[in-house]
């Protein structure tokens, strides 16, 4: 039953996370400037960003098994954790546009972050 909830919980929050980013994708593309992303280079950061949770989140959806789901999340959680902890590294003036809404870099932000990879770890070590 965790499995499951764990999953498709993951899936929501990753849809929704895409979702925010795709409506506000040029918000989105500025928001990479804190880490060196400008013109062209934060264009196609941007699209790999949202076109790499996409597919994680389609993932979540598809018959493949936990122990992916749960690879390809630990992954992309690290990766969200560690931004997160970058941004709130720089300051005050850094901002997060992670579900679409811009909001300042913090505890919480990094929380959510840490929620993914914490989900990517319960499906992998559980279906393990």
């Amino acid at each position: 039953m965790i499995v499951m909830v764990t999953r498709y919980g993951l899936g929501i929050l990753l849809a929704l996370a895409v979702l925010g980013k795709a409506r506000h994708f040029a918000a989105f593309q500025t928001s990479l400037a804190p880490f060196g992303l400008h013109g062209r280079i934060a264009q196609v950061g941007a699209f790999t960003v949202v076109t790499v949770e996409a597919l994680a989140a389609l993932t979540v959806f598809a018959p493949v098994g936990d122990v992916v789901v749960g690879v390809i999340a630990t992954i992309l959680g690290a990766s969200f954790t560690a931004a997160q902890t970058y941004l709130l590294t720089v300051g005050d003036q850094a901002h997060c546009l992670c579900f679409g809404r811009r909001e300042r870099a913090s505890m919480r932000t990094w929380a959510r972050a840490a929620l993914v990879l914490l989900m990517g770890l319960t499906l992998w070590s559980v279906a393990a």
